[in-house]
């Protein structure tokens, strides 16, 4: 793929900027320090390392990414493993517990500025419940990251499903009891949750208002079209299907005037994110 110099879109909107990049690694990556490469060759500025499956990332190999990244002004974030849930069992809420302390470290070795987290599941408790749940869990989290002199911010996704807990209400409140906690919106799962409820621009401004409301500094998204039913999201989309449209997005966010970090997350997130990247030249 051709990748024209416009579509470096940071470098023309100053201290306020767009950054934009894929969930994973580009294809044919070799290690961390080499996704950064290919990432910045393809014109993009940001790269969300995945640790969906486990966190298989040396503190090695952490550092030279994250000295690549620096290098060439390419943002690092990272997503804590996919089976997170601190409404659970006892069990499982200190593997969850676990698993998010070992994202974080790593993330500090990268120098990477946010941990992106799906932290739980309703299991038949109260939105109330699970949130109180939630709270529990990330102030843990934040006194072992204090002790442990760790830099990252957590993030709290919010999810598609209706089943999971994560929308921006929930998210909102735990941030009102926990510092060091972001909302992380993510427009597919919104849209999912929602019943399809982005089909205007105003409908994508009303989201993001409430998220700089929350947070009015940098705000981390993501974005993936997507198929949904009653019950929420069912699967991640190709940009083209339009579902949601990052048009509209686009169309509000092209001046740089809204510090946004958008990391792609549809089943071609390197590609689908080249073309964000051009959308928003």
């Amino acid at each position: 793929m051709l990748v024209p110099d416009m579509l470096i879109i940071h470098d023309r909107v100053g201290a306020r900027m767009l950054r934009v990049g894929p969930a994973g690694y580009p294809a044919g990556s070799k290690g961390g320090a080499n996704a950064v490469e290919r990432t910045r060759a393809l014109g993009l500025n940001a790269l969300e390392v995945q640790f969906g499956r486990s966190v298989n990332l040396t503190e090695e190999k952490a550092r030279e990414a994250g000295a690549k990244a620096r290098e060439l002004d390419v943002a690092l974030s990272a997503h804590a493993p996919y089976y997170i849930n601190f409404n659970s069992t006892e069990q499982t809420v200190e593997k969850s517990h676990d698993w998010l302390m070992r994202a974080l470290r790593a993330a500090d070795a990268m120098g990477a500025r946010i941990v992106v987290v799906h932290a739980a599941s309703y299991m038949g408790a109260t939105s109330e419940q699970t949130t109180r749940r939630v709270v529990e869990a990330m102030r843990r989290a934040r006194r072992q990251m204090e002790a442990e002199d760790l830099r990252p911010i957590i993030g709290l996704e919010a999810m598609g499903k209706q089943a999971t807990w994560g929308t921006l209400t929930e998210i909102e409140a735990v941030m009102a009891e926990v510092e060091g906690v972001e909302p992380v919106p993510d427009f597919g799962h919104i849209h999912a949750r929602d019943g399809g409820r982005l089909r205007t621009e105003n409908d994508f401004r009303d989201v993001l208002d409430a998220c700089f409301h929350m947070h009015p500094r940098r705000l981390h998204c993501h974005f993936s079209c997507i198929e949904f039913t009653a019950k929420g999201e069912k699967r991640h989309l190709l940009l083209e299907t339009r579902e949601p449209d990052f048009a509209l997005l686009a169309n509000l966010i092209r001046d740089g005037r809204r510090d946004l970090t958008i990391i792609s997350e549809t089943p071609a997130p390197s590609e689908d994110a080249v073309r964000m990247a051009a959308m928003l030249a």
